[in-house]
């Protein structure tokens, strides 16, 4: 979804429950377009987006190996973040997958009876608890920055955390007050404000479509 369908989306969602009319349609449309500049204005540098899905019924660790390694070459080309979605979805109660340090501080991906080491010795620097077992059940993200010039600290993103903080409060305060006003293009702006960033986050942190 990019940020032009977004606004289309907003406005035109907005612009219906608002009473369907030239006027609320444009004012959902400014106002969506008003929330996305404010929404990407504060924040941090570009991160890119890496998704690794281990099949489920053969998952297989060394995928997830090639994943981090690629995650680590791209921040070292680009020296942006990378947000890696790993996905290790499975019924079966083993492999389970677990992520640890060993004596030399490099990553080693353990599961079933294997071990691997990343083989990058001292660059990963963990802000996420260790030994980090992977869940067998839903995706997790990892927010992988670069720290210095040669090591990355990884972290574990929150999914629903926003860029900045969103006064839904505020908005809730003021589609009451359109409401009991009867003001309909005062109700698309806002509703169109508040659309726009949800549509943005829910597609940044979105698992990609795998058949």
């Amino acid at each position: 979804m990019t940020q032009a369908f977004a606004i289309l989306l907003a406005t035109a969602c907005s612009g219906l429950l608002a009473g369907a009319n030239t006027l609320t349609f444009l004012t959902a449309a400014v106002s969506a377009a008003a929330a996305s500049w404010l929404w990407r204005f504060p924040a941090s540098p570009h991160a890119y987006e890496l998704y690794v899905t281990l099949d489920p019924q053969a998952p297989d660790g060394t995928h997830l190996l090639e994943a981090l390694r690629e995650a680590l070459a791209l921040i070292r080309q680009t020296r942006h973040p990378v947000r890696l979605r790993i996905t290790t979805i499975t019924r079966l109660a083993q492999p389970i997958f677990r992520i640890d340090l060993d004596r030399n501080g490099d990553l080693e991906l353990f599961w079933n009876t294997r071990r691997i080491a990343l083989k990058q010795p001292g660059v990963w620097l963990p802000d996420h608890p260790l030994p980090l077992t992977l869940p067998n059940t839903h995706s997790i993200t990892l927010r992988i920055e670069p720290c210095g010039t040669e090591r990355i600290r990884a972290s574990l993103a929150q999914g629903s955390a926003a860029r900045m903080p969103y006064p839904w409060s505020v908005i809730a305060l003021g589609i009451v007050v359109a409401c009991v006003i009867d003001t309909a293009w005062l109700l698309a702006a806002i509703l169109g404000f508040a659309a726009q960033p949800y549509l943005l986050q829910y597609q940044a942190h979105r698992t990609p479509d795998n058949p």
